[in-house]
């Protein structure tokens, strides 16, 4: 029973003492972590729109540039960029200058798999 006493005692002094450094750590902390993962969940989601919005043309394609430090999809028609995903400021010809064009990605029309991993198995038998 000492045994506890003691390190509930203890407990309890830490908490008091950083509790309050804690509670501020984890109410600031809070906004950088959520505008961090939205700004990942909206990486991954500009190559799906990208491609999607490619699917959608008659010859379309997309290709990833880099602008600063970031990496935009560029959607094409032919050979004329019509958009960006995520949207940019910056002329599209200008962000494309220096790529090589013939590197483009055709979207397939089936972006992933149709199965989950455990079905596609259970075909495979």
């Amino acid at each position: 029973m000492a045994g506890k006493t003691k390190s509930l005692t203890n407990v309890v002094k830490l908490g008091v003492k950083y509790g309050p450094v804690a509670y501020e750590a984890i109410k600031h902390g809070k906004e950088p972590a959520k505008e961090f993962a939205q700004r990942q969940l909206g990486k991954l989601n500009a190559r799906r729109q990208a491609l999607s919005h490619a699917e959608g043309l008659t010859d379309g394609s997309v290709m990833p540039v880099w602008k600063d430090d970031e990496r935009v999809w560029i959607v094409f028609n032919g050979l004329e960029p019509i958009a960006s995903h995520p949207t940019v400021d910056a002329p599209l010809a200008l962000l494309i200058q220096g790529y090589d064009l013939t590197k483009r990605i055709r979207p397939t029309g089936k972006q992933g798999p149709s199965l989950s991993p455990l079905k596609a198995l259970r075909h495979k038998r």
